[in-house]
């Protein structure tokens, strides 16, 4: 299997994909939670950068989590012995061994082209990745040195990982999301074109990067199909946003509404008037209804 060149692949989560994602986690909790009339949200609007500062710790991923809920950070432990989670928040069942031995007892499978290794190791190796993100900045003395500890032992885990190692996650990750893991498809989105930090607007016809959005918008809408609710969420939010694909309220609108359907929670009229009502005319917002019906049907037939 071709693997990219380790000048395209770094360890740095985007952020603009970070804020994406956390506004995709504001859509779940709302649509969770329900809206009381005269408290909507203001639209999403297309994300700015988040800080280098705060990437170390976001909080969302796998599932939207309830308003209030904490979860661990991608890398980090939530407590001493406890599970190590990949970048994606996801837990990693290493089995009593390091990163390099858990790799080790999956790396030819994964190069031999088998699609659930290969979502494997590039999980292990995004523990080392996460590992190196920036560290968030910290209010609380004793929280820092907490979170230090876990880098710390984290550090420890990855020992005998090279940088080329985790620099060839992407590869991994492309081969699983081919194959159809609607974890991997999402994670496609989350890792941006390089792995990296990078702003999408300063060099829109990078090949690299003209592809990536290609691909991540389609991963997205297969992984939406297998009715899953952070998918559909986050293609509502990434057609609010306009930054991979052009800005489409309607159908922002509409995958939200499905969005819900995984959930059990659907959402009222009044509440998607008072949150995408304003920019939407009475056509427009009709339209919107029977596409949201639509893709409902299409993503979770048996939930209908």
């Amino acid at each position: 299997m071709a693997l990219p060149s380790s000048s395209k692949l770094m360890n740095a989560r985007l952020p603009l994909l970070i804020c994406l994602a956390l506004g995709a986690a504001g859509l779940g909790i709302w649509l969770a939670t329900g809206l009381l009339a005269g408290q909507a949200p203001a639209p999403v609007v297309a994300p700015r950068p988040a800080a280098a500062a705060t990437l170390a710790a976001p909080r969302w991923f796998s599932s939207v989590p309830e308003a209030g809920a904490a979860r661990p950070g991608p890398g980090m432990l939530s407590q001493k012995k406890a599970p190590v989670y990949g970048r994606n928040g996801r837990v990693i069942e290493l089995g009593g061994l390091s990163i390099a031995q858990y790799i080790g007892t999956r790396i030819a499978a994964a190069r031999s082209g088998d699609a659930r290794a290969a979502y494997e190791v590039y999980q292990a190796e995004s523990v080392c990745a996460a590992n190196e993100d920036p560290v968030a900045d910290y209010n609380d003395a004793a929280e820092l040195a907490a979170f230090q500890a876990e880098r710390m032992e984290l550090t420890a885990l990855c020992a005998g990982i090279s940088p080329a190692q985790v620099q060839e996650r992407l590869a991994f990750l492309n081969l699983a999301a081919r194959s159809g893991n609607k974890a991997a498809q999402i994670d496609v989105y989350m890792e941006g074109p390089y792995g990296r930090s990078v702003d999408l607007t300063q060099n829109p016809d990078d090949p690299i990067v003209k592809q990536w959005k290609d691909d991540a918008l389609a991963y997205l809408k297969q992984a939406g199909d297998q009715c899953d609710h952070f998918a559909l969420a986050l293609l509502s939010t990434v057609y609010d946003a306009g930054q991979i694909t052009a800005r489409d309220l309607r159908t922002s609108m509409a995958y939200s509404i499905a969005a819900a359907i995984p959930r059990k929670k659907p959402v009222t009229q009044e509440q998607l008037r008072d949150r995408f009502g304003e920019e939407l005319s009475a056509d427009d917002f009709a339209g919107a209804l029977a596409l949201g019906e639509q893709l409902g049907k299409q993503a979770c037939p048996a939930r209908r």
